[in-house]
């Protein structure tokens, strides 16, 4: 007798191997192999980029602030003192003086606002801080309008 008799007779191991094989092989069909995906879902994937929605520019209180229609008793004192004060921290500081006007109908219209503006408020505003010892070119002034301004103001900065 062979040897391989002694364990498998020939005719059983004829026919019973492809049978086994089969199973076996049935049976390994479920198996999914062990690779990177085993342990982690998401292996091998292209990151899923997210994009930062810009921050909006964070609105500063401005240093001084006068409304329209207060008188000028009102806000010469306190304009005086800050400019002096804010003269002794920093001689060389940058007065931005800013007038700000609601928006008009007319393009007409808006540019008289602006002009009332300018001369009635951000003018006599602006002769207090030199008054108060602040020399013309430390003074930056502008006038703008504004959708959500709902009165005109002027507004003081100092950088």
């Amino acid at each position: 007798m062979a040897s391989s008799e002694k364990f498998f007779p020939q005719c059983v191991s004829l026919l019973t191997l492809p049978l086994l094989f089969s199973l076996v092989g049935l049976g390994f069909q479920g198996c999914a192999p062990l690779d990177q995906r085993t342990f982690d879902p998401n292996a091998g994937k292209p990151p899923h980029v997210h994009v930062a929605q810009p921050m909006p520019p964070k609105k500063q209180a401005p240093f001084l602030q006068v409304v329209e229609g207060t008188p000028e008793s009102d806000y010469a004192g306190p304009i005086e003192k800050a400019t002096k004060i804010a003269l002794n921290r920093k001689p060389n500081v940058l007065f931005i003086v800013q007038g700000i006007a609601p928006m008009q109908n007319t393009p007409d219209k808006q540019a008289q606002t602006l002009n009332n503006l300018t001369q009635h408020l951000a003018v006599p505003v602006t002769n207090h801080i030199v008054a108060a010892g602040a020399r013309p070119v430390q003074i930056d002034m502008r006038v703008t309008t504004d959708s959500t301004a709902h009165q005109a103001m002027v507004r003081i900065n100092v950088r």
